[in-house]
């Protein structure tokens, strides 16, 4: 990895009120970010898979992810089309990455899928993040059926800790699977919904600071936006950068105008 003095002329930043979006590989952003700064990364890296055969893994993300007559064509994923040494590279110096700046006893959490889970397990090990479990998602009836087979209705998430003790004021207890609808407006190829990502993040303490190294459309920061954490994002593809931007931004102001309702709604019954 080149210094970190070399890089800053290929990120760009966006900021807004608790949220910073990098229009950048996060292998250019993350060398800047402090030591233990972090109290959860949680992201939806590429999967590098998509198929059975080395063929089918190196076609565009469009032709694995989206049927043929899908009426809105989503941008390519960044990383998704790669042989599985450049994947696998990739996810090492970014796992490796993501262990230092994260606090001791803060978590990780990675979506992925059978095919990727393997390389994602042994990826996050050698960068010395101690493996905790995989939780399944259950994405509901809407996802692709398969012919004579099963349908694609469920994802997985890895969970990894850093070694040590993460301050939290209380305890808390999450699910072991969760199901929860994919639906909603879609801004990418392969979304995750929000309702899915604000459970997740009861991982992170009040207040903390979260990391998505592939930020995508953004919906890991309009989780932490209304959630009120700081979140930081990085995305490589210009539109998907964009538009996650657009989605933080109206995600901020909605949550200033409802904190200024409630203000002015306490106030008037004081009087």
């Amino acid at each position: 990895m080149a210094c970190v003095h070399c890089r800053p002329s290929r990120a760009i930043s966006v900021k807004g009120d608790g949220w910073t979006n990098w229009l950048s590989d996060c292998r250019d952003v993350l060398p800047g970010i402090p030591d233990g700064s972090i109290s959860l990364v949680l992201s939806d890296p590429p999967y590098g898979s998509g198929g059975n055969s080395m063929a089918a893994r190196l076609q565009p993300s469009s032709a694995k992810y989206q049927s043929s007559d899908a009426l809105k064509k989503y941008p390519e994923i960044d990383g998704d089309s790669m042989l599985p040494e450049a994947w696998a590279a990739l996810m090492n110096q970014v796992l490796r990455e993501l262990f230092r700046v994260t606090a001791p006893g803060g978590s990780l959490l990675l979506f992925c899928d059978w095919r990727s889970m393997n390389g994602l397990l042994t990826a996050a090990g050698a960068a010395r993040w101690f493996l905790r479990s995989v939780v399944p998602w259950d994405k509901g009836r809407r996802s692709r059926p398969m012919p004579n087979g099963f349908r694609n209705q469920s994802e997985l998430i890895l969970w990894a800790v850093k070694p040590g003790k993460l301050s939290r004021p209380q305890t808390v207890y999450l699910d072991g699977v969760f199901s929860i609808p994919n639906s909603g407006p879609r801004y990418h190829m392969t979304p995750k919904p929000v309702a899915l990502l604000k459970e997740l993040l009861r991982l992170a303490p009040p207040g903390s600071h979260v990391l998505d190294p592939f930020a995508g459309s953004g919906p890991v920061g309009v989780a932490c936006v209304e959630l009120g954490l700081t979140y930081t994002g990085c995305e490589s593809v210009r539109e998907y950068h964009a538009v996650a931007c657009e989605r933080l931004a109206a995600t901020a102001n909605a949550r200033t105008a409802a904190a200024h309702v409630a203000t002015d709604a306490v106030g008037r019954s004081a009087r």
